[in-house]
């Protein structure tokens, strides 16, 4: 309480609103008033890196930081201005399409969730570095990123900025995915899975993607390589990631004979390979290949080349296969999701009710706004035979795969010629070993 000034002790005496305030929240070590977040004051922490003489040099990006510590609330989640000397045993871990990931070890740690300024102490973080980036880039997926990441848990955690001194290069600092990404996750642990596992993992992504959607941004590039995999106090989370190509809803700049995309072609809708607009529905197709990954294990298309010719087949209604014994209910979903017409797909709020109550149906039983007795039994013994039985129907499946030299699954820059108007499926197909026709055959029918 001495830590007070005089006017906010005689306050405290009297304010209930105040001591709790202060007993939650902690006091600020300069203006000596009631913290207005945990451990943060709106008035006097933001730019306190730049008072610190803990300056980017560069004055758009200093601007940027501060900009966005005048909208934080609390210090454990505040974007902070990082020294690169603050890091240790820094090492490439990864390359994508538009980046090239490191880790390494920060010295001082996060902020923690406390009323005092306090940090976890060392720990590993992602560096992300983009490739032949400008500031404007870079600032730009920073923005996306730092927008996104408030009050939602799933989206991968940007602690802050630094910069590399010998390259004067800029860097994202991320939390570190500690089991990597969900294709390489699906590698080593997919026959270990059972269909609650894989609902959860779903449920995380469309709960990550409707947030997204929510303040009107279009991923554009949602694949299992985004989407990392973290692990908590015995529990594996499941992140979407890099929204270096997200943007709010807007028009292609496609020329009327050629078409340019970018991302993971067997991810892209068939409308955006004809060239039309990227949208929230195209998101949602996106979705729906990872739905039908998460029932194979497998990338879709693995033994065939990404090329055109894969292109024509997808917008003439090629579809991926689902895994055998996936229950009825998650393939019309998937159905629904992967629609030639975006219109008919359904939103993402829609498809995160839908998963939520095939996994949560046991809550929703015991909730004030839940059905009669006899409809809920009839519910649950439904999620019994779709999913619980669909685990012992569920075939092992191989944890080695052979991919086309020519399937890649890394985010690049694709042109090609105009396509017709997208067809719709002739029906999703169960994967079925003995009697599966080979999906270069697939892609040769399709196109003729």
């Amino acid at each position: 309480m001495d830590d007070l000034k005089t006017k906010d002790k005689i306050k405290k005496i009297f304010s209930k609103d105040l001591r709790e305030q202060i007993e939650n929240f902690g006091i600020c070590s300069d203006c000596k008033e009631a913290n207005t977040g945990y451990a943060w004051c709106k008035k006097c922490d933001p730019g306190r890196f730049l008072r610190e003489g803990k300056t980017s040099e560069n004055t758009e990006m200093d601007e940027f930081i501060r900009e966005s510590q005048r909208q934080t609330l609390h210090y454990y989640d505040n974007l902070e201005w990082i020294p690169f000397n603050r890091f240790d045993n820094i090492k490439p871990i990864g390359e994508g399409g538009f980046s090239i990931i490191y880790s390494a070890i920060w010295r001082e740690g996060a902020p923690k969730y406390d009323k005092e300024k306090a940090r976890t102490g060392p720990i590993i973080v992602a560096l992300k570095k983009l490739k032949n980036s400008d500031m404007k880039a870079f600032i730009n997926e920073i923005r996306i990123h730092d927008e996104c990441n408030y009050a939602n848990f799933h989206i991968t955690q940007l602690y802050g900025i630094t910069k590399d001194p010998d390259t004067e290069e800029f860097m994202m600092v991320l939390e570190y995915a500690t089991h990597g990404n969900l294709r390489d996750y699906f590698k080593k642990n997919y026959s270990n899975l059972r269909w609650e596992d894989k609902l959860v993992i779903l449920l995380n992504i469309i709960h990550n993607l409707d947030f997204i959607h929510e303040r009107n941004y279009v991923h554009k590039d949602l694949h299992s390589g985004n989407i990392l995999q973290f692990y908590y106090d015995g529990i594996v989370d499941t992140k979407i990631t890099d929204l270096g190509l997200a943007q709010q809803l807007g028009g292609n700049s496609n020329s009327p004979n050629s078409i340019t995309v970018c991302g993971v072609l067997p991810y892209i809708a068939p409308e955006v390979l004809c060239g039309k607009a990227y949208t929230f529905a195209s998101d949602i197709y996106s979705f729906g290949i990872i739905m039908v990954e998460v029932s194979t294990g497998k990338p879709p298309y693995g033994n065939v080349p990404h090329d055109e010719k894969l292109v024509l087949a997808i917008c003439s209604g090629l579809r991926p296969n689902v895994g055998k014994g996936t229950p009825h209910c998650y393939i019309d979903l998937v159905i629904q999701c992967l629609d030639s017409n975006p219109d008919k797909r359904p939103t993402s709020k829609e498809i995160l009710q839908k998963i939520r109550n095939w996994r949560f149906y046991d809550d929703l039983s015991h909730s004030k706004n839940s059905k009669k007795t006899k409809d809920i039994k009839m519910y649950k013994e439904f999620i019994d035979t779709n999913f619980q039985n669909s685990d012992k129907n569920f075939p092992q499946r191989e944890t080695t795969l052979t991919l086309h030299p020519g399937a890649i699954y890394v985010s690049r820059m694709m042109s090609f010629n105009n396509n017709n108007e997208p067809k719709n499926s002739k029906g999703i197909q169960i994967e079925d070993p003995e009697a599966e026709v080979p999906d270069s055959q697939l892609v040769d029918l399709f196109v003729e």
